[in-house]
């Protein structure tokens, strides 16, 4: 009796001290209000400038390997990418301005609790220099962190994640911080043998490493073989045939492992990401396991609505989806739809983003709990389905909008009347008996 009783006193010793250092930490890292209230903007031209963003990165990384790295970027593009940020991030928002102490970059983030919501206020100041890159300091919340500590942590996350000595190296290979008015630049001595391809085979060997296993490769590599040999059977057909020859597959294999309730969402996801295999770019198809299709090799020509650019925009989300989250997915189809409406592209279309909804809507179907995804493979067992039954009417729609058009009929993905219009497209998905079986 008196072991029981020690036992529970150290219990309660050890929650109330837990407790304490909770409250603590979240006295100094969380406030009440957040740093930013301004509702980020997303348009057109804020697409267009991260776009810049990314393309001068590359341009850079790809620039002549004898000579040492130079990011640049102005505040126009830098809070644009913030912009895009919010959208993924719910509640997210950042902003990037420069005065008198050097670069200054705010962001905040709604934290909800037993107590309510709190917001993580960060405040990071980068000032000019010719040499190692200095930090004034960092703020999260009421804690102030001295640049020399913030940097010493940055050396410790990169040596956790790339090994011992890459935080040293990195910050190392910094030479120059510059700031302009409106700009900062920033320039790196270039790692041996750095290049585009050696950037893109690290990060995609640390997603697998994190993210993916070998039993899941061999899932898609099995559906993507019998994807094949249906494109070889239909060169021409339309998306559903896929979508049914498919999971009912799954099915049938689901119904092997009926000691492991979980494996429906492990054959279901196998199933979309093994079609993102077969009909995406050698991007998606790198990301999702290996290139399939060398330079040149036409996938087969599988539609959604008789359009094969619907069928892509179904076929990509579903797998951003998966391999990311909702919201990356549909950031990324309303990002796209924007640079479409800018000159020189096909225009902004809401029938591309009834596409990109339904490929989440799907996905997410598909995968997100066993009830969900066994109805899934339940609905396709049942009989011959339709397109209509997966893809709703696009009807009165707009598409092909260009920029100018779409500003001043819609002004920005924030407003009212671009919300009533999504508020359609999720009414038509609502609809279909088939996204009714998720709610």
């Amino acid at each position: 009796m008196q072991a029981v009783k020690h036992l529970v006193r150290q219990l309660l010793t050890f929650v109330l001290v837990l407790g304490t250092v909770l409250a603590l930490v979240a006295a100094l890292l969380l406030d009440r209000q957040p740093l930013l209230t301004s509702q980020p903007v997303l348009n057109a031209t804020s697409v267009k400038h991260s776009q810049q963003l990314f393309n001068n990165l590359h341009q850079s990384i790809q620039s002549d390997s004898t000579k040492p790295l130079v990011l640049a970027a102005n505040l126009d593009e830098l809070n644009s990418a913030f912009a895009l940020a919010s959208r993924t991030l719910a509640g997210f928002q950042g902003e990037a301005f420069i005065g008198e102490s050097g670069l200054t970059v705010l962001m905040t983030m709604p934290v909800s609790g037993f107590f309510g919501e709190f917001f993580l206020n960060t405040r990071l100041e980068i000032l000019p220099a010719e040499g190692p890159l200095t930090i004034r300091q960092v703020r999260i919340g009421s804690l102030r962190v001295p640049g020399g500590m913030a940097l010493s942590f940055v050396e410790h996350v990169a040596d956790a994640v790339w090994g011992d000595g890459a935080g040293a190296t990195l910050l190392a290979n910094v030479r120059s911080v510059t700031l302009q008015q409106d700009a900062v630049t920033v320039e790196l001595a270039r790692p041996e043998g750095f290049n585009l391809k050696q950037l893109k085979q690290s990060g995609l060997s640390m997603y697998k490493a994190w993210f993916s296993s070998p039993e899941q490769r061999a899932d898609i590599e099995f559906y993507y073989q019998v994807a094949l040999k249906l494109s070889e059977q239909q060169p021409e057909t339309s998306l559903v045939v896929y979508l049914q020859h498919l999971l009912r597959q799954a099915h049938t294999r689901t119904q092997l492992y009926p000691e492991d309730p979980n494996r429906v969402l492990r054959e279901n996801q196998a199933v979309l990401l093994a079609l993102a295999q077969l009909l995406g770019g050698k991007n998606l198809q790198l990301l999702v396991n290996e290139v399939k299709r060398s330079d040149g090799m036409k996938p087969p020509r599988v539609t959604l609505a008789r359009r094969t650019d619907l069928q892509q925009h179904f076929i990509y989300s579903a797998a951003i989806h998966l391999l990311g989250s909702q919201k990356i997915s549909a950031t990324v189809g309303e990002a796209k739809e924007l640079l479409d409406a800018t000159g020189g592209g096909s225009g902004f279309s809401f029938v591309d983003l009834l596409a990109d909804k339904a490929g989440i809507r799907f996905a997410r179907l598909a995968t997100q709990n066993v009830q969900s995804a066994t109805a899934l493979q339940a609905f396709f067992m049942q009989q011959d389905r339709q397109e209509s039954e997966i893809f709703p009417s696009k009807a009165k729609l707009p598409e092909g909008i260009p920029q100018a058009m779409f500003e001043q009929q819609f002004k920005s993905v924030n407003s009212a009347d671009y919300q009533q219009m999504v508020s359609e497209i999720d009414r038509r998905l609502n609809a279909l008996p088939l996204y009714q079986l998720g709610q």
